[in-house]
């Protein structure tokens, strides 16, 4: 039995070299594995396809006569300094009284003498109502009754301690509308007096 073991072993080495050889063990291997001694066969495939990323179409500006103009915005005109503070009483200066008028404010004159007790004792309650009032459209100027005769005339003032009111395009057009005093004014006497 030994024998046969050892004898059938070279038998069998010898019939898997025999059929090695035959076309009969070839065809038994698969299709897509190539021969030992032949190229593998080249296999066209075809590329995978690249995603592109979709593009807006480009837009070709208008021709020059359909561009729109650009609009230049003006500068604001910036406002006009001036030398009166509106819905406040300061001193009378000529400037500032017709810069006012011109600017269609209604102005209120205190005609005041530093030496007129009265018009010491008023000149407090005069503030306090253009302070209660603060009405943009009236312009308030303390005169002095010993320099500015020329308003006093212009006005038919003939007394300190009166207040005048006044409309007009300028100085010289200017014209009285009311008048207030001479005498003790009280706070709301002089409001009033504004605000109509």
């Amino acid at each position: 039995m030994t024998m046969m073991k050892f004898f059938s072993l070279p038998a069998a080495a010898t019939a898997l070299l025999v059929l090695s050889a035959c076309d009969g063990y070839v065809s038994q291997q698969p299709q897509d594995v190539p021969a030992r001694n032949e190229p593998a066969p080249q296999v066209a495939q075809e590329p995978e396809p690249v995603p592109v990323a979709e593009q807006e179409p480009q837009q070709t500006p208008p021709p020059a006569a359909e561009q729109p103009v650009p609009v230049q915005k003006q500068p604001e005109p910036e406002a006009k300094q001036r030398s009166y503070t509106a819905g406040a009483i300061q001193t009378y200066s000529a400037t500032a009284y017709a810069e006012a008028l011109a600017d269609g404010k209604t102005v209120v004159i205190d005609f005041h003498a530093s030496w007129c007790p009265i018009c010491a004792a008023n000149a407090p309650g005069i503030r306090a109502a253009f302070e209660s009032t603060a009405n943009p459209n009236v312009v308030g100027f303390i005169a002095d009754y010993d320099k500015e005769t020329a308003l006093e005339n212009q006005f038919g003032v003939s007394s300190q301690s009166t207040l005048v009111k006044v409309r007009g395009s300028d100085p010289q057009s200017a014209t009285k509308v009311s008048t207030l005093g001479p005498g003790p004014l009280t706070q709301e006497q002089v409001a009033t007096f504004i605000r109509s």
